[in-house]
C-alpha cells in the first residue's frame, strides 16, 4: 500500500511546484528600483533600466571610498563621455574635458571601464588641472560597499583616458 502512494505523492510533488511560474524580467524590474544597502537606506536606481549606479567602498572599511585619482588626459576629441553604464552603447549623461580630474572607485570586470565620481564644477576651459571645489565624500572609509549618493556627479568612462594621478 505504500508503495503505491509514492508514486502518486510524487507526481503531485512535481506538479504544485510547477504551478507558479515566475518570468526573469519581472525579478529584474524589482532589482532595478530599488536596493536597500546595508546602513538600512534605500536608493533608488535611476529610471532607466541599463543604468548601473558606481559603487563605493569595493577596497572595504579600512580604505578610502574610492581608491585612486586620475586625470583626463590622451582624448581623441575634446570631450570624453560619461555613461551610465560600462558599455559603448550606453546612454551618455555628461562629458568631461582634458585635466578633469575624477576619483576612481569601481572598475568594469574587464578593465576597460571605470567607475567614477567626479564634481562638474570644477571643470577646466583651458585644459589646465582641475582640482575639485566640493566635498564628494569618497575621500574617507565608508562602512560596506553602496552605491554613491553624494553631493558630485558620478558614471562611468572609458579607462583608456584616464592617468592615475594618486591611488
Amino acid at each position: 500500500m505504500i508503495r503505491s502512494l509514492i508514486p502518486a505523492a510524487l507526481i503531485c510533488f512535481v506538479a504544485s511546484a510547477c504551478s507558479e511560474t515566475t518570468q526573469v524580467s519581472d525579478d529584474l524590474q524589482e532589482s532595478q528600483t530599488d536596493i536597500v544597502n546595508p546602513t538600512g537606506r534605500t536608493e533608488r536606481v535611476g529610471s532607466n533600466p541599463g543604468e548601473r549606479p558606481v559603487r563605493i567602498g569595493e577596497g572595504g572599511p579600512r580604505f578610502d571610498a574610492c581608491q585612486a585619482v586620475g586625470k583626463i588626459s590622451g582624448l581623441r576629441s575634446n570631450e570624453l563621455d560619461v555613461r551610465i553604464a560600462p558599455f559603448d552603447s550606453a546612454q551618455s549623461k555628461d562629458s568631461l574635458k582634458e585635466g578633469h580630474l575624477v576619483y576612481i572607485c569601481t572598475r568594469s570586470i574587464d578593465q576597460q571601464w571605470f567607475g567614477i565620481v567626479y564634481d562638474k564644477a570644477s571643470a577646466s576651459t583651458d585644459g589646465a588641472d582641475a582640482s575639485p571645489r566640493v566635498d564628494c565624500g569618497v575621500s574617507s572609509p565608508v562602512r560596506s560597499k553602496r552605491n554613491y549618493d553624494g553631493p558630485c556627479d558620478s558614471g562611468w568612462i572609458e579607462s583608456n583616458f584616464v592617468k592615475l594621478v594618486a591611488g
